[in-house]
């Protein structure tokens, strides 16, 4: 056995999988961790915007949220449907992308009550777009691993979440001085 093959068997010990599944659990584990990260970036920026348009505003944004699931979710759901996974999981994540661009670009250039309106899309955009990107992911995660993978993996890949739900907020502390509040957008469109 190759030095190689010993790390890799050693390694998937620790969370119980087999040697040959030690590669797509580590991409799993990595890509929920950069998911998660790219949420809890976006969060605290939802609630500030949220707040900023006034206390008073906040049920029309719940109500708000609520109609735009009511209608992004049948739509989501259909689309889903019809396109092969390996074309739907990229181009959901470029839309999503192409959607925080704008947003920057709006909280960057435009006019302040512009600005405003903006806020009140991305309180909005921001609980849909959450929706969606863990729906494609544990989507994903069920098409690639058999139940019985699942039962024995999914944990290990969890805590990758859970670990860029704590890496998210600590780069948001560590970057909206130096960067700003709307170059974060920029950041999770990375992630």
């Amino acid at each position: 056995m190759t030095f190689r093959e010993t790390r890799r068997t050693a390694f998937g010990r620790l969370f119980h999988a087999e040697p040959s599944e030690v590669k797509a659990v580590l991409y799993s584990f990595a890509y929920f961790f950069f998911l998660l990260s790219s949420y809890y970036i976006l969060r605290p920026l939802r609630d500030e915007t949220g707040v900023a348009g006034g206390v008073d505003k906040l049920p029309w944004l719940f109500t708000g949220t609520f109609l735009a699931m009511l209608l992004a979710v049948p739509a989501f759901s259909a689309i889903a449907a019809r396109m092969p996974r390996h074309r739907f999981i990229p181009l959901t994540y470029r839309f999503f992308i192409v959607n925080l661009a704008v947003f920057w670009a709006l909280f960057r250039f435009a006019p302040g009550n512009v600005r405003v309106e903006a806020a009140r899309a991305f309180f909005i955009w921001t609980s849909v777009y959450n929706l969606f990107v863990v729906s494609v992911f544990w989507g994903f995660m069920a098409d690639i691993f058999r139940h019985e993978q699942g039962a024995r993996l999914f944990g290990f890949i969890s805590a990758g979440g859970s670990a860029g739900a704590l890496a998210g907020p600590l780069l948001t502390t560590w970057l909206v001085k130096p960067f700003g509040p709307e170059n974060l957008l920029l950041v999770s469109a990375v992630l």
